[in-house]
């Protein structure tokens, strides 16, 4: 096949794409195409078998939800993104059912966090205005962020000193989280300490 047949029918509807894909699309690339456009510029190997086209404009989320299936954006670069915390991730963090893991490509690095398959839940589809492919991907509800964040860090934000440290945006907790779904998604972690934790760390929220 040639190029531009797979720019044509992949580049606006999938941006990111395996050999699947392609095949799905009713074509057939050898490996030493995939080689000349990879040296060419063209494409760019992503990781786990996927690729992208070099020119089109891809979000880092999007490009996570796609390395570990199922996931989600979550945690500290959820918290983030809805501006509930002061500092810049230094990476895309993210929930999966499938094992914990580290994935780099280029600069950027994408971390997985396991959790069981009954605590995959509590995200959404953050949306581009123009619905562009590339610019759309799952991410937890600000609820579901706090949750994972306390959940998957056990031994962290267990006192005030915690709290200060991770440096919330305090004022935006208060006004933005719905502290009864923070509960009430606790409540399905079946976890008492979780619980605590939460409560503590919404009455230190709440003090200031």
């Amino acid at each position: 096949m040639k190029y531009n047949d797979l720019e044509n029918s992949l580049f606006k509807l999938k941006p990111v794409f395996n050999i699947k894909d392609i095949k799905l699309a009713g074509f057939r690339v050898f490996p030493y195409q995939f080689s000349y456009w990879i040296k060419d510029g063209k494409i760019k190997k992503l990781a786990n078998g996927f690729y992208t086209f070099t020119k089109a404009e891809v979000k880092f989320e999007y490009i996570a939800n796609f390395l570990q299936q199922p996931s989600y954006i979550s945690l500290q670069y959820a918290l983030y993104y809805y501006n509930l915390i002061v500092d810049i991730p230094f990476h895309v963090t993210s929930v999966t059912t499938k094992n914990t893991r580290k994935i780099e490509v280029g600069d950027a690095v994408y971390l997985y966090h396991h959790v069981a398959p009954r605590l995959y839940n509590g995200f959404v589809m953050a949306e581009n205005q123009n619905k562009t492919a590339g610019m759309s991907f799952l991410i937890a509800t600000p609820e579901k962020a706090l949750v994972d964040l306390f959940y998957l860090n056990p031994t962290r934000f267990n006192v005030k000193s915690d709290f200060v440290e991770a440096r919330f945006y305090e004022d935006e907790m208060k006004k933005k989280i719905d502290w009864r779904g923070v509960f009430n998604i606790a409540i399905l972690y079946k976890n008492k300490n979780l619980e605590k934790r939460l409560y503590d760390f919404k009455n230190y929220i709440f003090s200031n």
